[in-house]
């Protein structure tokens, strides 16, 4: 929960930032909540080239400069954290298939015909071939990026840690990660964050800007608000009045909705409460990102990272002086991180 003096100071500081824009005609930007151009968050790695949540799929996303990578995450029968979106492994794995020639695999099936990645170990799961989503904007740029004859590993969620971390650690650029706690209950929600705070990585998760936690699901938001000072995203919400954004602000950093949830008064009305705003699933319309971006949203979760960061080059042009005062009121406000109470 923010304390008493950010709801105090955070309106004034956004009447402070559109001040600056109105005083200075050569300042165009759409303002965000930070004043910084918005984030390009890789929804479930570049999944529009490569298998979505694949250890491949995160490593393309890092070649293509994204901002974060985003994943969902599961527990498997033996509590190893792995990157899966639907729980079931039928839509995104060749486990149908394998199963058909290997009987252990088979056994798994339950009687609706799914293969529940809870009853999985994760050495089992090891086994299996991410394949694409039958789904528009997954695999659709695949030509040049996907060899059907290679294996696509599911990446386990210590892989995708450690994928961002050794990145930082061979070339000093920093990627943020943004891990879904996607299964219901606590459990997950409690892997996650010790992942974050594994002493391997030397507090690099835990630096303001290197991690952002979500969920669906209120009561795990604010369970993981209530352990660390990781920002928390409320998903499928974007507030309709003041009083609900203040109720949301009160236990979460900022709200995850979708494209057709989100509008420009939703936007501001969460950005007076202090909440960001990143909406999702962008695919590979240009113009789409045109019209969010000039919103004022914070970020937005894609498929496509280039067609993302090309749009954002064109609506947002850097203002060095003007960026620096920014930086330097957010740095006093501490919204680049969250502090509890």
């Amino acid at each position: 929960m923010r304390p008493t003096y950010l709801r105090a100071v955070i309106p004034a500081f956004l009447s402070l930032v559109s001040s600056v824009v109105l005083a200075s005609p050569a300042l165009a930007n759409p303002v965000t909540l930070n004043g910084l151009p918005p984030l390009v968050i890789n929804h479930r790695g570049a999944s529009g080239y490569l298998p979505e949540e694949s250890v491949q799929a995160y490593q393309l996303s890092i070649a293509m400069h994204a901002d974060f990578l985003e994943g969902d995450v599961y527990l498997t029968k033996d509590g190893v954290a792995v990157m899966l979106h639907d729980g079931t492994l039928n839509a995104t794995t060749n486990v149908v298939a394998y199963a058909a020639s290997h009987p252990s695999i088979l056994a798994l099936k339950s009687t609706n015909g799914s293969y529940d990645v809870t009853k999985f170990t994760y050495a089992q799961v090891q086994e299996l071939t991410a394949t694409f989503r039958n789904a528009n904007g997954y695999g659709t740029y695949r030509q040049n990026y996907y060899d059907p004859t290679f294996h696509y590993e599911i990446a386990s969620y210590s892989a995708f840690l450690d994928l961002a971390y050794n990145y930082f650690l061979a070339t000093g650029n920093r990627i943020g990660v943004y891990p879904e706690s996607k299964q219901s209950g606590l459990a997950v929600a409690d892997a996650i964050l010790a992942g974050l705070m594994d002493p391997k990585y030397h507090g690099y998760f835990t630096t303001p800007g290197d991690a952002i936690l979500q969920s669906f699901d209120a009561t795990q938001v604010a369970y993981m608000n209530g352990l660390t000072d990781i920002p928390v995203t409320l998903l499928g919400v974007c507030p309709t009045t003041a009083a609900i954004a203040a109720q949301i602000a009160a236990y979460a950093d900022g709200v995850g909705p979708s494209t057709g949830q989100t509008n420009a008064a939703c936007v501001t009305l969460a950005h007076a409460a202090g909440l960001y705003v990143h909406p999702y699933t962008f695919l590979y319309d240009p113009a789409q990102y045109n019209t969010f971006y000039k919103m004022g949203v914070d970020g937005v979760f894609t498929n496509f990272a280039p067609i993302a960061e090309d749009a954002r080059a064109l609506v947002f042009t850097p203002e060095p002086a003007s960026v620096g005062v920014l930086g330097f009121g957010l740095v006093s406000l501490g919204l680049l991180r969250r502090r509890r109470a």
